[in-house]
């Protein structure tokens, strides 16, 4: 028998427990959102919730680990590409800066948790899981990181500190994170275009400017 499309796309329970936990966190922060917060966004109990995850920290670190999941595969086929340096930082770049304004509901939770570590806040989980988050983002800077020391080598980069630049770089592409505002009318072209702009920013401040496409189109 076939099934209706909406049931052929509808998303698995756990993907929308983490959904609704995502937009949760992004509205209220990790510390002013209670698991029955996200059991009324999903218009679901309690129970829905701990039939997946046992507690709101490990809600927290799987929320943490879709989102880096979707980072991941945004990136990758650029980064696992032939593309020379530069082609290759703009394609990653543009994937990644349009990942933070399509996901961002999962971008602003996994951002607000790495806040309240980075603060030393109490409240985002235990150290064990933590520290699995900073695994994985590390591993992400680094796709990023090779990328823009291949270029330092060949030329393509006029950068000196590898660190700063890759920093420099990824503040501007997550910039999004803290004005864009999702408008009425607002289409997916008119998000690609954001992201696009923020890229070449990103190329400019690592002095890629003489490489970059002069009719500034996505790869």
């Amino acid at each position: 028998m076939n099934l209706p499309a909406a049931h052929k796309t509808a998303k698995a329970a756990p993907e929308q427990v983490l959904d609704a936990a995502a937009a949760c966190f992004m509205e209220k922060g990790y510390a002013g959102t209670s698991l029955d917060d996200v059991a009324r966004h999903m218009g679901a109990t309690k129970g829905r919730i701990y039939h997946y995850f046992g507690s709101k920290s490990e809600l927290l670190h799987a929320v943490r680990k879709h989102a880096m999941g979707i980072n991941f595969a945004a990136i990758r086929p650029a980064y696992n590409s032939d593309l020379a340096p530069v082609e290759k930082f703009r394609a990653m770049a543009q994937a990644h800066a349009y990942n933070m304004i399509k996901e961002q509901a999962y971008q602003k939770a996994l951002f607000g948790s790495l806040h309240l570590h980075i603060t030393g806040g109490k409240n985002a989980g235990n150290d064990a899981l933590m520290q699995d988050f900073i695994t994985d983002r590390r591993a992400f800077e680094d796709m990023f990181r090779d990328v823009l020391q291949a270029g330092q080598e060949s030329g393509d980069f006029d950068i000196k500190t590898i660190s700063y630049a890759l920093h420099t770089a990824l503040t501007t592409l997550n910039s999004t994170l803290y004005w864009y505002t999702p408008r009425d009318g607002d289409t997916d072209k008119d998000r690609r275009a954001v992201a696009q702009e923020l890229v070449e920013m990103a190329l400019r401040a690592l002095g890629a400017c003489h490489n970059q496409n002069p009719k500034g189109n996505t790869p």
